[in-house]
């Protein structure tokens, strides 16, 4: 009998793994948002290209350089049409990744501000933006303004001149920066907004930048470049999200736009027509002011291309049109797969019946491709409602052979929003000392400082999907329908000695585990239970192996050490 495939799963893709992707044999790999995994046969030509071509620097007239140069422009107009950007309309400028794109464009605006009467321009971002989104806001000598939810950018978008945004010139220079997809929860933000703001009288000054460095892993870009008008004036990716290999990133610019790039004052090797050295006033010629002559991305590329990634880059495209047919078809399977795996999660109870999984999300249609891309970030949870600490989950799932990441994801506002930290609390934690990345401390006050991020990719299936559902429930539901509210987790905590936080959590509330942490009221009481330590936080309460009583025997997490207290 016939098995029944799935609405918008690829089932094909069972068997690429085998054939594309054996070196993905070792675990399951649930990390797609920070880099997906390359197929075999990518790998393969490039290689035989390298053995039976002869590349060389394509800022030279030879025949191995004009070879190069050639291969340069192909590909460069490839990947246009790859997003479905004609290339009438756009140009496509060569970076390292997408935050070389975004530090391109800041510098740019920069540069351009201080010819004008405050030497400032204003800089708009989403509280979603990732890092390298938020960093433009110290070039602008403190006229920057979050946005911290879709609304706020929306009655901007309508009302610009009354909105209160820090912008002393609401006619001067800005700049609009946000992501297609929170690189945290994946959530897809509106991609109306560019053509919102091109078209408001009040901000004909304003460009837009969109960061869609994780939209593009599992979204048809051709839906935001198909009309000129209604796309971004700038998008910035990074390519090894969408192939895996080679390791580069693109801007793309909208010709009608791209002008303003071109009045930046550095300028390196291969951007310039002409250059003096001596006399009193040096001078340069850059090529992106002489067109047509020259194009515009000729102006913005410094120094020689990594030509070799760029022929590799040649070979990804085709490969990848010839394995998953369209970006259409990796969306279709993505949403599949994202909605299982959530539906899952979501089904994740204790014993007792509380929820055993905190799924952080302002969107629950995860079905719906333009509401949501395939990343879900979590935390897990104790009987008593208390958090595990995100580190230890990555650590027992690493050890399981479960690739995730964990921590705050290059995602400053999304964490602060969704884990409801104010910006006091994250003064907090910082003087307690805690930091992002490897090291930090996982919960603090009995509040995560991070999360733990799934993500999935064009070649995951539904059986990575099931194990990892398969590898929460056994490690960290706890069956035992009697496990209370006392059995937490110790937590960090720098509180006088006789004083003690507990969470009083309502059953009925925790059922919809998608809220924000609002739903649990933090009271202050003098605790019955124990004495904590002034400054216990600086020693571990338990030694690693110590199981928690809240755990049943079987779950892996027994043997994890214990979060800071």
């Amino acid at each position: 009998m016939a098995t029944t495939v799935p609405k918008g799963y690829n089932s094909d893709v069972e068997a690429l793994r085998q054939k594309e992707y054996s070196h993905m044999g070792h675990g399951v790999y649930l990390d797609h948002s920070g880099a997906t995994i390359y197929a075999k046969s990518t790998v393969d030509g490039f290689a035989s290209k390298m053995v039976t071509g002869l590349y060389g620097n394509p800022h030279s007239e030879n025949s191995p350089a004009k070879l190069s140069g050639d291969v340069v422009d192909h590909v460069r107009e490839k990947m246009l049409n790859f997003f479905g950007a004609n290339p009438k309309d756009f140009d496509l400028v060569f970076v390292a990744n997408a935050t070389a794109a975004v530090k391109l464009v800041a510098d740019c605006f920069r540069d351009l501000a201080e010819r004008s009467r405050d030497r400032k321009f204003w800089y708009g971002y989403h509280k979603d933006a990732h890092t390298s989104i938020v960093g433009v806001r110290e070039l602008t000598y403190g006229q920057s303004y979050c946005f911290e939810n879709d609304e706020q950018v929306e009655e901007w978008l309508q009302y610009p001149e009354n909105a209160l945004i820090n912008r002393a010139n609401p006619n001067g220079l800005g700049l609009f920066a946000y992501p297609g997809q929170s690189n945290m929860t994946g959530r897809r933000l509106p991609l109306s907004w560019s053509w919102r703001a091109r078209h408001s009288e009040s901000l004909q000054n304003t460009y837009t930048l969109l960061d869609a460095a994780a939209l593009a892993m599992t979204y048809p870009m051709e839906n935001i470049f198909q009309d000129p008008d209604r796309a971004p004036d700038f998008t910035c990716f990074s390519l090894y999200k969408i192939f895996g290999f080679p390791d580069i990133g693109a801007l793309v610019v909208r010709k009608e736009s791209g002008h303003i790039l071109t009045l930046r004052k550095y300028f390196g090797g291969g951007t310039v027509s002409m250059v003096s050295t001596f006399g009193d006033s040096p001078w340069h010629r850059s090529k992106g002011l002489q067109a047509p002559t020259y194009k515009l991305h000729e102006g913005l590329e410094d120094g020689t291309l990594p030509f070799h990634s760029i022929l590799a880059l040649d070979e990804a495209i085709d490969v990848h049109l010839r394995l998953y047919g369209s970006m259409k078809n990796i969306s279709a399977h993505t949403s599949y797969l994202i909605e299982h795996l959530y539906r899952g999660m979501t089904g994740l109870r204790h014993g007792n019946g509380r929820p055993a999984c905190h799924i952080y999300s302002e969107n629950k249609n995860f079905r719906n491709p333009n509401k949501q891309g395939s990343a879900i970030a979590f935390n897990m949870l104790y009987p008593s409602g208390s958090y595990v600490s995100y580190t230890d989950v990555e650590r027992t799932a690493n050890d399981a052979g479960f690739y995730i990441r964990s921590g705050g994801v290059c995602n400053p506002g999304g964490i602060a929003s969704l884990l409801g930290y104010e910006p006091w609390m994250t003064e907090r934690a910082l003087s307690a000392g805690h930091h992002c990345g490897s090291g930090g401390i996982a919960v603090l006050h009995q509040f995560p400082t991070g999360i733990v991020r799934v993500s999935l990719g064009a070649m995951s299936t539904r059986q990575d999907v099931d194990s990892f559902l398969d590898f929460l429930r056994s490690t960290f539901v706890n069956t035992d329908k009697d496990a209370g509210l006392l059995s937490a987790a110790p937590t960090l905590r720098s509180i006088s000695s006789n004083a003690t936080l507990e969470r009083e959590i309502d059953l009925e509330m925790a059922a919809d585990i998608n809220t924000a942490p609002e739903l649990y009221t933090l009271t202050r009481k003098r605790s019955p239970l124990r004495h904590v330590p002034f400054l216990s936080h600086l020693r571990r309460a338990n030694k690693p192996g110590m199981r928690s009583p809240s755990l049943p025997q079987k779950n892996i997490s027994s043997g994890l050490p214990s979060v800071i207290r």
